[in-house]
């Protein structure tokens, strides 16, 4: 079990990522994100990576999010604002990477995680830009710890034979 004195803050320029573990191969882009990407990403302004720290130094888990939007037409409607369900598409937040180092799964970092960027969107972005939806492109491992957290698959045909399955999570409605 991790030591309780884990904690999230902003990926900085000086951590080093490079002992990451992700142990199965299918997870190895998520490393590789965090290891080459991530840090440039941010600099750049493209997406903002977060990460679980023990110590000083040891990443333990990370979420990257960025801006999207969701095409919701025929799928979901908003019942609280009908105007909106003319929009072709709607703002939301993605969830662009998620991983936690697989020396300390199971111990509930990837739900603190999206706990985490849940509150962030919901108290610093959608209060203050506009934003109602959360989002994420689920491999089809992850799709019942994204329904955990409150997550549905987009209901449309395309998403469903897709390898990475679009699903919502709208922040009002929770």
């Amino acid at each position: 079990m991790p030591d309780s004195g884990y904690y999230i803050r902003k990926l900085e320029a000086f951590d080093s990522v490079q002992n990451f573990k992700t142990g199965n191969p299918s997870f190895l882009p998520l490393k590789t994100f965090l290891q080459k990407q991530a840090k440039h990403f941010q600099q750049s302004s493209i997406a903002q990576t977060y990460v679980a720290v023990i110590g000083d130094k040891n990443i333990i888990g990370f979420v990257t999010l960025t801006c999207s939007e969701i095409d919701l037409q025929n799928g979901y409607e908003l019942i609280d604002c009908s105007h909106a369900n003319h929009y072709e598409f709607l703002p939301a937040v993605k969830i662009a990477r998620l991983a936690v180092d697989n020396r300390y799964r199971s111990f509930g970092i990837g739900t603190t995680m999206i706990d985490y960027a849940i509150a962030l969107i919901r108290d610093r972005i959608a209060e203050n830009v506009g934003c109602r939806f959360v989002v994420t492109d689920a491999k089809s491992e992850a799709v019942s710890f994204y329904e955990k957290q409150g997550f549905v698959l987009l209901d449309s045909e395309s998403n469903q034979s897709t390898e990475h399955r679009l699903m919502f999570l709208d922040l009002i409605a929770v």
